[in-house]
């Protein structure tokens, strides 16, 4: 008899994304000098923050304090980073999706797109090449489609994991993936991957109602809330939860980031390994008008407090270790 592989978020699940809660935390004071002290103490024993501490860091306007907090995330950085060397570099494997995200040039409606998935033998000369280039850690992504069924991308990791560095060394195969049944989570799991990693997007309601509409698999808020959580309840216990940058205001994303870290560990007993932070880029096709924009200055800020509030996890936007250039010119 074939797994039922239709997707159900818990019932237990509640929808811990509270918008007004989060608004109002963030239209609040700037905390005096003490109250950032106090923080700041806790983050430096590597305390997780909650949310009312984290709002309180997001709000601070104090230079002086600003670089005391960029100092204090730097001593955990190090310590998480000296296990997990390095995020993992993406390797896209097939653009084909069903989906209609308005920020993506890979949704269905888009006629520039271009629609490829790597045969095995592609595969292996890109995961070869990076190899050879020492990226030792890999990210396998792909669209939202039929195509990539669990078992498609379970025998994808393993064709991966045939090859080896020049050392002879194993490569470590993560994957970004959607929402799947636990029969699907628990075969993705049997092929041994590092990290499985679920993209909230946006945890803005309103926001994410926008962008995907709601006849699609990616219009169910809830569905993509719950997902990392049956993942782990599956057998996925290093999973990555992340925010793409540009569609909402991103100190909002950093408390929709941090109360899914909690909620994961509060319900599972551990949180997300990696916590994902790309900023959103031109793309063909894409003519959306982005109203929040992210500067430089707001990603180390943003990484810097993500770092304090979640110390166990490793905070990367994914792409900035390649040095420029589109990600996917890489893989497609």
């Amino acid at each position: 008899m074939l797994p039922d592989l239709r997707f159900r978020p818990d019932p237990r699940c509640d929808d811990f994304i509270d918008d007004l809660g989060f608004t109002a935390l963030l239209a609040g004071p700037e905390p005096d000098r003490g109250r950032t002290g106090e923080i700041l103490a806790k983050c430096r024993s590597r305390q997780p923050l909650d949310l009312q501490e984290t709002a309180a860091l997001l709000l601070q306007q104090d230079p002086e304090r600003d670089e005391e907090i960029l100092e204090a995330a730097r001593a955990p950085m190090w310590r998480i980073h000296r296990e997990r060397p390095a995020p993992p570099t993406p390797l896209c494997v097939g653009s084909r999706c069903t989906n209609e995200c308005a920020y993506c040039a890979f949704r269905r409606s888009n006629p520039l797109a271009i629609r490829h998935t790597l045969t095995k033998e592609e595969l292996l000369d890109r995961a070869r090449t990076l190899a050879n280039a020492g990226h030792t850690r890999l990210m396998l992504l792909w669209g939202e489609h039929d195509d990539y069924d669990p078992e498609t991308i379970a025998q994808t990791v393993e064709t991966v994991h045939s090859v080896r560095t020049p050392a002879e060394e194993l490569l470590e195969v993560s994957v970004t993936a959607a929402p799947m049944c636990e029969a699907g989570y628990q075969r993705i799991a049997s092929a041994e991957i590092g990290t499985f990693q679920i993209f909230q997007e946006t945890y803005h309601h309103r926001t994410y109602r926008k962008m995907h509409p709601p006849r699609t698999t990616k219009g169910d808020y809830l569905r993509r809330l719950d997902a990392p959580g049956q993942a782990m309840e599956a057998g996925l216990n290093d999973v990555g939860i992340g925010a793409l940058l540009g569609l909402y205001d991103w100190r909002f994303e950093v408390l929709g980031l941090v109360a899914h870290a909690r909620h994961l560990r509060t319900r599972h007993g551990t949180g997300p390994s990696m916590i994902s932070i790309p900023r959103l880029r031109p793309a063909s096709g894409v003519l959306i008008a982005l109203r929040h924009h992210v500067t430089d200055e707001d990603m180390e800020r943003m990484t810097a407090i993500l770092r304090l509030a979640i110390p166990s996890t490793v905070v990367t936007d994914n792409f900035a270790h390649l040095q420029g250039g589109d990600p996917l010119d890489i893989s497609l």
